[in-house]
Formats: C-alpha cells, sequence, structure tokens
C-alpha cells in the first residue's frame, strides 16, 4: 500500500492540489485578520468549518480526478496489472493527509494569531476543535472523489459547498443534528469552542454547549467514512477502461 500512496503523492506534485494545502488555510488566515482581527481566532474556525474546508476538499478531490481523466480517462490506471482496490484507498489516503497538513498550518496560524487578540481561546480547545473538523470531514473525501467522476468538479462543488452548507447549518441547531452528516462538524464545534454556527459566541446555558454530541458525532463520522470508503471502493474495482 505505501508505494501506491507513493504512486499518487508523485501524480500530484507541482499541481494545484498541492498549494491548495498551503493556500486555502493562509488566506483564511489573512481574509479573518483583516475584516475583524479582534475576533480571528473565532471567525477563522467558523468560516474554516463552514465554507473554505469543505471548499478545499471538494478541488482537492476534482483536481486528483481529472489528473487521471484529463488525457486518459483513467486508462493508464485501469489497463496496468495493479489493484484497482488499493489504487483507490490510496487515492483516498493521500488526500487525507492533504487535509490533515492544512488543519494543521491553520492551527498553527490559529494559535500564533492568538497572542495578539484579546481574550485568546485555550490552547487544547483549538487543538481539539481543528481535530474534530479534520475527523468529521474525512467521509467528505471518498465522497467528493466519487462524484467529481460522476458530476465533474463544478456539480461537485455545487453539491459539496452550495447544498452541504446550507444543509449543514439548517441542521447543526435541530435535535436531529445527527441526520445531516455536513451538520457534524458545527454542532461539536460549539460545546468546545463555544462558536455557534452563525460564528457568534454561545452564550451561558444555551443547550447547544452540551459536550455529549462530541463523542456521538466523532463515531457518525468514522463510521460513515469506512462505509463510503468502502462502497467506493468496490465501485472503482469494477471500472473498465473505454
Amino acid at each position: 500500500m505505501g508505494r501506491y500512496v507513493k504512486a499518487e503523492n508523485l501524480k500530484l506534485k507541482r499541481t494545484f492540489a498541492r498549494k491548495l494545502i498551503l493556500f486555502a488555510p493562509l488566506a483564511t488566515l489573512l481574509l479573518t485578520w483583516s475584516l475583524a482581527a479582534i475576533w480571528f481566532q473565532v471567525n477563522a474556525f467558523n468560516w474554516w468549518y463552514i465554507l473554505l474546508m469543505p471548499g478545499l476538499i471538494a478541488l482537492i478531490c476534482t483536481l486528483s480526478d481529472q489528473k487521471e481523466t484529463k488525457k486518459l480517462e483513467y486508462r493508464g490506471v485501469l489497463s496496468l496489472p495493479v489493484s484497482l482496490k488499493k489504487v483507490w484507498i490510496a487515492k483516498n489516503l493521500t488526500l487525507v493527509f492533504y487535509a490533515a497538513l492544512s488543519n494543521l498550518v491553520l492551527l498553527i496560524g490559529i494559535l500564533l494569531g492568538g497572542s495578539f487578540v484579546p481574550n485568546p481561546l485555550p490552547f487544547g480547545a483549538s487543538c481539539l476543535g481543528m481535530f474534530l473538523i479534520f475527523i468529521s470531514s474525512l467521509w467528505q473525501i471518498p465522497l467528493c472523489l466519487f462524484l467529481s467522476r460522476k458530476v465533474g468538479m463544478v456539480g461537485t462543488v455545487i453539491l459539496q459547498v452550495g447544498i452541504g452548507d446550507v444543509l449543514g447549518i439548517l441542521f447543526a441547531t435541530k435535535s436531529n443534528w445527527w441526520l445531516c452528516p455536513y451538520s457534524w462538524t458545527a454542532r461539536m464545534i460549539t460545546p468546545v469552542l463555544g462558536i455557534l454556527p452563525n460564528g457568534t459566541l454561545a452564550p451561558s446555558g444555551d443547550p447547544l454547549l452540551n459536550p455529549s454530541v462530541v463523542p456521538i458525532g466523532i463515531a457518525l463520522s468514522l463510521v460513515l467514512f469506512a462505509l463510503l470508503l468502502l462502497a467506493t471502493t468496490v465501485w472503482f474495482s469494477r471500472q473498465e477502461a473505454r
């Protein structure tokens, strides 16, 4: 499997997908600092998990898919004596690693920026919050890779960022939040960082501050990621060269 992951990583060398690992979090940090420095940390977290992280995943997934389809329509892979299951899993793992790096860059920027704002977010809570953003977004990677094959870049971005964001915000404050995977991040972030889905701070006693949702959200996220990875791996293993 290690060789497959190395191969997938090499395919994306010197591509815009690799550049997005740094560009997306740095753009988030610069934008939030320039617009409202006093709320820098809160806005950086909120804008990241509501809009920019889903957008990043949609883009790196579709760009990874386009690397294969632009000229050969995956014939360069499908015609080789390789395990298609391992190819697909390696593609997902590579993008998981990219997403982890991007989240780490943003976390470092948020922690450093906290030295210049009043009432900075606690170090431990910030680290846990970024971990939850990463974990609760994993399932979007196999989904977006699959969507890219079916509806292309524009369709994937619209479904992931447009429809997904709207549904996530609508469900995040509801009792049935667990029914919408796009709401899991926002719901878990509230008790950890005290940030509501609309970007404001939750008042003391707000029912959304109940921390019991965190283990539920983590479990749901990991299960959905495993199911989507398994389902899309089986689907991709049945592809044939055109």
